[in-house]
C-alpha cells in the first residue's frame, strides 16, 4: 500500500502547546468531510488552530440580528407580517419604519411582551407551539421565525402551520453542524457553547436542534419549495445557493430560509 503523501504545516510559527493539537485538527476535519484539495480546507485548517492557539472561547462575539435586514428587503407596502418569537419588537419596530404593513408580534416572554407595548407594536402573549391553532388559512403574507425553532417543544408541527396561516415563511436557525460545534463534541467531549448556541448545557432554551442538512430534508421529506436563502460565514452574509459547491454545512454558523408551500408558487416578479 502506497503511502500517502504528508500535507505540509499550513503555519510554521505555533508553539508548542498548538502544535500538539495539529494532527488531530486535521483528522477531525477529515472526519467530517472536508477534503484535502478543498479550497475551504486551508482556511477551516487555520482558524481552528488559531483557536486553540488564542485560548478563545467559541461563545465570544455573538453574531447581531443580520436577519432583519435581508427580511425588510422581502417586504412589499400592504403586506402583512406575523412575527412568532418577536422579543422586544425590533423586526416590527423595524418594518414598521420602513414600511406600510400590517404587523403582529407573538412571544412567550412576559417582559418581551410588555417592552414590544411600551414602544407601540401590536403584540400577543402566547405560546407559540400553540398559538397558529386557532388562525384562518393564508391570513398573513409572511410568517417569520428567527432564531426560534430550537427553542419549540413542537417545531415540525409549528413550521407546517406557518406554510398554512401564511403566504410565505421566513426561518432562521442556529447551524448545529458547523465545525465548532463538531469540534466541540470530538476534541472536547462537551456540549458546545458557541456564538450561535451561547447557553450552557444545564440551563440552555434550545430543545430541538437542527442542521443546515437537517432543515432540506425536511423541506424534501414535506414537499417544501425553497424559494430563497442565505448563510452567516465568519460574520459575513452570503447567498446560499442549495446544492452549490459551498458546504455550508460544516461553515455557517446560522442560517435563513424563505419558504413555500409548492402549490403555491413564488411569483416571478
Amino acid at each position: 500500500m502506497k503511502n500517502k503523501a504528508k500535507q505540509p504545516p499550513l503555519k510554521n510559527d505555533l508553539d508548542a502547546e498548538a502544535l500538539k493539537y495539529l494532527p488531530g485538527v486535521e483528522d477531525f476535519l477529515r472526519a467530517i468531510g472536508v477534503k484535502s484539495n478543498d479550497s475551504s480546507f486551508s482556511a477551516l485548517y487555520q482558524r481552528v488552530v488559531d483557536f486553540i492557539e488564542s485560548g478563545k472561547d467559541f461563545s465570544e462575539h455573538a453574531p447581531k440580528r443580520w436577519e432583519d435586514p435581508l427580511i425588510e428587503t422581502l417586504v412589499r407596502p400592504n403586506d402583512s407580517i406575523l412575527d412568532l418569537g418577536c422579543g422586544e419588537g425590533d423586526l416590527l419596530a423595524r418594518l414598521s419604519y420602513q414600511h406600510d404593513v400590517v404587523l403582529q408580534g407573538v412571544d412567550r416572554d412576559g417582559d418581551a411582551v410588555i417592552r414590544c407595548i411600551e414602544r407601540g407594536m401590536p403584540v400577543c402573549h402566547e405560546d407559540l407551539d400553540y398559538f397558529l391553532d386557532a388562525l384562518p388559512d393564508q391570513c398573513y403574507t409572511y410568517a417569520v421565525l428567527e432564531q426560534t425553532l430550537q427553542t419549540l417543544h413542537y417545531p415540525l408541527k409549528t413550521l407546517r402551520q406557518m406554510l398554512r396561516v401564511a403566504r410565505w415563511c421566513v426561518v432562521s436557525f442556529p447551524n448545529f453542524a458547523h465545525w465548532s460545534v463538531r469540534l466541540a463534541f470530538s476534541l472536547g467531549g462537551r456540549m458546545p457553547v458557541t456564538a450561535s448556541l451561547p447557553y450552557a448545557w444545564h440551563d440552555t432554551p434550545n430543545i430541538h436542534l437542527c442542521s443546515i442538512t437537517d432543515f432540506i430534508d425536511w423541506t424534501e421529506e414535506d414537499n417544501i419549495n425553497i424559494v430563497k436563502a442565505w448563510a452567516l460565514v465568519e460574520g459575513e452574509v452570503l447567498d446560499y445557493v442549495i446544492g452549490g459547491e459551498n458546504d455550508y454545512n460544516i461553515t455557517a454558523d446560522q442560517a435563513m430560509f424563505v419558504i413555500e408551500r409548492k402549490d403555491f408558487p413564488y411569483p416571478a416578479n
